[in-house]
């Protein structure tokens, strides 16, 4: 019998990219590519392979373009400065659909869920952002079920997370659906970060994210 093929995971790197949005989820799931016996390669990607100056300066060189076969069946799309420009990217929001039409898993963090917004894959869907682009988010569909106080929608085929390092939690969740609640936590253990299987709504987290929406309105 064939030996099954790796579980691939592609995490996206762009000029003016959060570093946390994309390096938090990254060395999460690389620690889990570590610590599975399951055949997992994670690796980053830029658009045309080459180094990206991410939004405060650190400057980084990916394993190669988005484009390269064989394609993820698990894309982190994460947020920044530089999301502006690829949310009127004709050519980025077709990939994104494209991939998600041949069945990868697709995820974004912070503001990185304006750009699957833009490309009409969170029509009809519950998804969450960055605090202070929720109304951005709002605007891109009124189909949007746009959830505020949570840390990560699963909608199923999309992943929605909200600011910054709640792309960890995010990526701790999708270990746990990819593997389970014990590997989730053996990989939580390994970055010493407090993480709630089965929960996006941390109790504490929501006084945070409820204050800080009050604050911006």
């Amino acid at each position: 019998m064939p030996e099954a093929r790796p579980y691939r995971v592609t995490v996206l790197l762009f000029e003016g990219v959060e570093e946390l949005d994309a390096i938090g989820p990254w060395e999460a799931l690389r620690f889990w590519q570590e610590l599975t016996e399951r055949d997992v390669v994670v690796r980053t990607a830029s658009i045309d392979g080459g180094p990206v100056r991410c939004g405060l300066g650190l400057r980084v060189t990916p394993d190669g373009a988005v484009d390269d076969d064989p394609k993820p069946d698990l894309l982190i799309h994460p947020g920044g400065a530089g999301v502006d420009a690829l949310q009127t990217d004709q050519a980025h929001l077709s990939r994104l659909r494209s991939l998600s039409a041949e069945g990868a898993l697709l995820a974004s963090v912070c503001n990185g869920a304006l750009v699957l917004a833009a490309a009409g894959l969170l029509n009809g869907l519950p998804a969450t952002s960055h605090w202070s682009v929720l109304d951005d988010l709002a605007l891109h569909s009124p189909d949007i079920e746009v959830r505020a106080e949570q840390r990560w929608v699963d909608a199923g085929h999309i992943v929605t997370s909200a600011g910054v390092s709640a792309g960890i939690d995010m990526a701790l969740h999708l270990v746990d659906r990819l593997e389970g609640t014990e590997m989730a936590r053996t990989v939580a253990q390994v970055l010493d970060y407090p993480w709630q299987s089965g929960s996006s709504t941390p109790e504490d987290d929501q006084a945070l994210r409820k204050a800080l929406l009050d604050a911006h309105r």
